[in-house]
């Protein structure tokens, strides 16, 4: 089966466009992609068809009886309504003409893309692989066609007829392949489409799902040939997570995942299809790190300049610009719990007009229970409108109140989304990395169970599988003669050395003294690696960005919601803690895990003292441990 976006064909499809869709999505293999009614310049052409040696199909689909038709050309058609009692004509474009334009706008796009031009050769600078306009007329016979003298302005092969369209639903795939080529403008052998010519494809069709743009690699072009600098491709949700996004509905929304599912890729793509739908509306992404709302920010502003309508906060910064002013602490009173008072006292009293249309909470495992009855009621419509919850019970590092959703006024009930729709699954990191990470979840006291209930307000999902694999972690277990501080900046050297860029890099800290980190900026500083110390200051954290240049230093509350390709935890002996038999503990292992899955490719974790935690991780048999006592 075809891999279809959305999954379905929603009921507002005409008759016609159910009838392809399903033959579509039942006889083209599992390489084939078919779009209904995407997006595009203002326009939504009825299915797009992609195949990596098929090339790219744009069809239309016209549900137009023959008593209908009043008078056709190659440029227009008159058409009778079907309501009896309008009896004047309708004027209507095309249907070929319409599915040109469509095409024609599509490949002004795909064009400014270069690893999807054809590099050399008399054809040098066109797109590297067919394009093709069809029209299936699904009312409308062939013998009915040539009695309205239809058949020269809607021309075989390029345009299918309701009778063919009942043999389609009946032939084989290798059938409907070659039909569907008989509709491409001009048919050419092509190497077939790589990954990432396919995924930047994707980008152009439907931006709301891109993650972000880069350079291409050699594999991103295929025939060997080598990319230039500035030969860019788009990274998109992969097949599962853009149907997924292209299904949730509105109102209430409540997902839970594994760290690494692709939570946030898809609140931002969520909030990137609100603004299509409406660039009015107001959207607003709320999550508590200030670190993870200035990536957040960064990711929206380099996917498109229209994102800039989406606001992004961190919670207090969000209540700085309801309340109007900065909120002080109050003796004797919660100030988080305070600040959620001060909001709700201030909703009460705001414009309907500057109220929003749609809020997304990423992180929400990190809100307290008064932060979500801020959300509802700061929305223009509490009971139904767009409120999207993105959650892990395992990356709960704070201590929150018991709550339910229902108690806050949010809507959970038959709204809530986890592994059924693959939210299990870890897409971030890989089999070693992730394996070790949840082992350290599992030996410790459990606090939660794994539910799909909705009355668990935060489950926790365990992972069911990482689609990678890699190298084990490694614990570096130093001797007091040997400097940490000296083996971390060494390591990262290393990394670099092998490839990393400086970015791809975090060393993630619990806590350390200014002694330590003093002396871990100079080792750095020493081998000549550039830094950027997020944690350093509240403006170092608000100001963090994808393009910041340097490896990061972060600590393991404001790591959050980030991602690394390598991970370096320094002075483990900070973890001592978690083996004890605590709510403490408890919360000191999420955060541990948290930190831990913020590596996608290599973790590394340091320590230079013994304890019993950091034994009991030795002997897990989960990491490559190392010991340099000279």
């Amino acid at each position: 089966m075809a891999i279809t976006i959305p999954s379905s064909i929603p009921n507002k499809a005409s008759a016609g466009e159910k009838r392809l869709f399903n033959v579509l999505a039942n006889n083209l293999p599992d390489t084939f992609r078919v779009w209904y009614e995407p997006f595009i310049n203002e326009r939504r052409p009825d299915f797009i068809i992609l195949g990596p040696e098929f090339g790219l199909l744009v069809i239309e689909v016209k549900g137009w009886y023959g008593s209908q038709i009043v008078k056709a050309n190659a440029d227009s058609f008159e058409i009778l309504p079907r309501n009896q009692d309008i009896n004047t004509p309708q004027l209507h474009q095309s249907p070929l003409r319409q599915g040109r334009n469509y095409l024609d706008s599509l490949s002004q796009n795909l064009e400014t893309y270069k690893v999807l031009l054809q590099q050399k050769g008399r054809y040098q600078g066109h797109l590297a692989f067919p394009v093709g306009v069809g029209v299936v007329m699904s009312n409308l016979s062939q013998k009915q066609a040539s009695e309205l003298a239809l058949e020269e302005i809607l021309p075989f092969p390029t345009v299918a007829y309701s009778d063919e369209l009942r043999e389609w639903e009946t032939i084989d795939s290798e059938a409907l392949i070659q039909r569907l080529e008989q509709m491409l403008i001009t048919r050419f052998s092509f190497s077939p489409l790589t990954e990432d010519q396919i995924s930047t494809i994707k980008g152009v069709i439907y931006p709301e799902i891109v993650i972000g743009s880069k350079s291409a690699s050699p594999q991103s072009i295929p025939g060997g040939v080598s990319p230039l600098p500035n030969h860019l491709i788009l990274s998109t949700l992969d097949a599962k997570q853009e149907a997924l996004a292209k299904s949730i509905g509105g109102g209430h929304r409540i997902f839970f995942g594994v760290s690494g599912s692709g939570k946030t890729l898809l609140l931002l793509s969520r909030a990137k299809m609100l603004v299509q739908q409406n660039s009015q509306a107001r959207i607003l992404v709320l999550c508590f790190n200030i670190s993870l709302s200035s990536m957040l920010r960064s990711i929206l502003d380099q996917a498109s300049d229209d994102n800039r309508a989406i606001e992004v906060h961190h919670f207090h910064a969000w209540a700085k610009e309801v309340v109007g002013k900065p909120i002080t602490s109050k003796s004797g009173v919660n100030y988080d719990e305070y600040v959620g008072q001060q909001i709700l006292e201030n909703l009460r009293s705001y414009p309907q007009q500057q109220k929003w249309d749609a809020i997304l909470i990423d992180e929400a495992h990190t809100f307290l229970p008064i932060w979500f009855q801020c959300c509802v009621q700061a929305l223009k419509d509490p009971e139904n409108g767009d409120l999207m919850i993105v959650a892990d019970g395992s990356q709960s590092i704070y201590k929150r109140s018991d709550f339910t959703w229902k108690s806050v006024g949010i809507k959970a009930q038959g709204r809530t989304i986890s592994k059924k729709f693959d939210l299990d699954r870890n897409y971030r990191n890989t089999k070693e990395i992730l394996t070790a990470a949840w082992s350290i979840l599992q030996t410790g006291p459990k606090v939660a169970q794994n539910s799909d209930s909705d009355e668990i307000t935060f489950p926790i999902v365990e992972p069911s599988q990482a689609l990678r694999q890699g190298k084990l972690p490694q614990i570096d277990s130093l001797s007091s003669k040997i400097s940490l501080e000296t083996t971390v900046a060494q390591k990262v050297k290393t990394q670099l050395d092998a490839g990393y860029n400086e970015s791809e890099i975090a060393i993630i800290y619990r806590k350390a003294s200014e002694q330590q980190l003093k002396q871990l900026q100079n080792e750095l500083q020493e081998v000549g690696i550039e830094f950027f110390w997020v944690s350093k200051n509240q403006k170092n954290k608000a100001n963090y960005r994808i393009e910041k240049p340097g490896i990061r230093l972060i600590t393991t509350l404001s790591c959050l919601g980030l991602e690394f390709e390598v991970v370096l935890i320094p002075w483990m002996e900070n973890f001592s803690d978690c083996s004890k038999r605590t709510e403490g503990a408890t919360l000191a292992r999420r955060e541990l895990y948290v930190a831990m899955t913020r590596a996608k490719q290599e973790l590394y974790l340091f320590s230079s003292q013994k304890n019993h935690f950091l034994q009991e991780l030795e002997n897990s048999n989960c990491f490559n441990v190392t010991s340099s006592n000279s």
